[in-house]
C-alpha cells in the first residue's frame, strides 16, 4: 500500500500518545492539518504491514537526524525523502520563523471573506503586502472579495512590490493581530444565500417562480428584479423552443442583436441565427462581422435586455420558459 505524504503523518499521529500528536498537529498549518485530518479517515484500517513500513522510514529518517551536521541543506533533503519535496519546503518555511511572520499563520485559519473584511480599511500598500505572503489560489479569492475597483492597482503593487523592512512587518503584523484578536468578521449574507441560491432552490424545488417573485416584490422590488434576472438569463435562450426563440427575435432590433450576439458563444449565436428568416439571419450574421470589437459592458447590456424581454413575453402568457418552475401558457 502506497501512502502519500499526509497519509503517512496521519498514521504516524494515530500511532502516538495524544499530548505528542498534538503537539504535531500544532506545527502545522491549516492547509495542512486538513489534509491530514481528511487522511486519518483513510488510514484508520491500514494494515500491520503498511504501519511497519512507515515506522521503519520513520526511524530511518530519525537515525540520519541524530547524525547531521550540515546544518539546513541537510535537514531540507531529509524531509523531502520523507514527505515530498513541496510539503518539506513548507515545512522548513516554518521552521525558520524570520521567512513568514506569526501574523501569516493566523491567516490560514481565516475564510477569504474574512481576510477580505480585515484588510479592506487598510492602505492597498498593506494589503498588497499581505496578499503577496499567501499562496496564490487563496490570494486570489481574497482579492476578488475585495472592491473591484482597486483590484487593478493591487495587482500593480504585487507585481512591483519591494523588500519589506522586518521592523516594519512586525508592526504590521502587531497591529492586524490585535485586530484579528478583538474582532471577528461577520460573514456576509451573499455566502449564506444570495440570488443564485434562491434561484437555485426555485429551480431544483419545481416553486412557482411568478408567485415567489410577487411576494419577494412586496418586500423588496430591487430585489426581486435581480432574482428575476438571476432565473432566467441571455445564456438561457439556448433552451427555449423554436417558436418561442423565433416570437422573441421578432421583437428585438439589430442595435441590440449585434453587440449580444457578438459576444454570445458560437453554439447560442448559430442557434439563434438559426432561428431566423436566412436572408434576416445573414444580414445580421454580416452586420456582426462588419461592427468589429464590441465593449464587454455593451455586449452585457444587451444581453441583459434580450433575457429581460424573453421574461416579460414569458409574464404575458406569450412564450414559455423551460426548467423554471410552472410554465407559462
Amino acid at each position: 500500500m502506497s501512502l502519500s505524504g499526509p497519509e503517512k503523518t496521519a498514521l504516524l499521529l494515530l500511532l502516538l500518545e495524544e499530548p505528542e500528536a498534538a503537539g504535531l498537529l500544532a506545527r502545522l498549518d491549516a492547509q495542512e492539518v486538513e489534509q491530514v485530518g481528511r487522511a486519518m479517515l483513510s488510514v484508520a484500517e491500514a494494515s500491520p504491514q503498511t504501519i511497519d513500513e512507515v515506522l521503519g522510514e520513520v526511524l530511518e529518517v530519525a537515525r540520519d537526524i541524530v547524525s547531521v551536521s550540515e546544518g539546513p541543506p541537510a535537514v531540507r533533503d531529509l524531509l523531502g525523502r520523507a514527505l515530498g519535496e513541496e510539503r518539506a519546503g513548507g515545512i522548513i518555511e516554518r521552521i525558520g520563523h524570520e521567512a513568514r511572520p506569526p501574523l501569516f499563520e493566523q491567516l490560514g485559519w481565516q475564510e477569504p471573506w474574512a481576510i477580505a473584511t480585515l484588510l479592506e480599511p487598510e492602505h492597498p500598500q498593506v494589503q498588497a503586502f499581505v496578499l503577496a505572503q499567501l499562496p496564490t489560489p487563496r490570494a486570489a479569492l481574497i482579492l476578488a472579495r475585495l472592491p473591484a475597483a482597486g483590484q487593478p492597482d493591487l495587482v500593480r503593487r504585487i507585481a512591483t512590490l519591494g523588500p519589506v523592512m522586518p521592523t516594519a512587518a512586525e508592526t504590521l503584523d502587531a497591529a492586524l493581530s490585535e485586530r484579528i484578536a478583538a474582532t471577528r468578521p461577520r460573514q456576509p449574507l451573499a455566502e449564506l444565500g444570495g440570488m443564485q441560491r434562491a434561484a437555485d432552490l426555485i429551480n431544483l424545488a419545481g416553486v412557482d417562480e411568478a408567485r415567489a417573485l410577487e411576494a419577494l416584490s412586496t418586500v423588496d422590488k430591487g430585489a426581486a428584479d435581480l432574482l428575476s434576472e438571476t432565473l432566467f438569463t441571455f445564456a438561457d435562450l439556448s433552451r427555449l423552443d423554436s417558436r418561442a426563440l423565433q416570437t422573441l427575435l421578432r421583437g428585438l432590433d439589430a442595435d441590440m442583436l449585434v453587440p449580444a450576439l457578438r459576444a454570445a458563444p458560437a453554439p447560442l449565436r448559430a442557434l439563434l441565427l438559426g432561428a431566423m428568416p436566412q436572408r434576416a439571419a445573414e444580414a445580421l450574421n454580416d452586420e456582426i462581422d462588419n461592427r468589429g470589437p464590441v465593449k464587454i459592458d455593451e455586449a452585457a447590456t444587451a444581453q441583459k435586455a434580450i433575457a429581460a424581454a424573453a421574461r416579460k413575453l414569458a409574464a404575458e402568457g406569450t412564450i414559455s420558459l423551460p426548467g423554471k418552475g410552472p410554465a407559462y401558457v
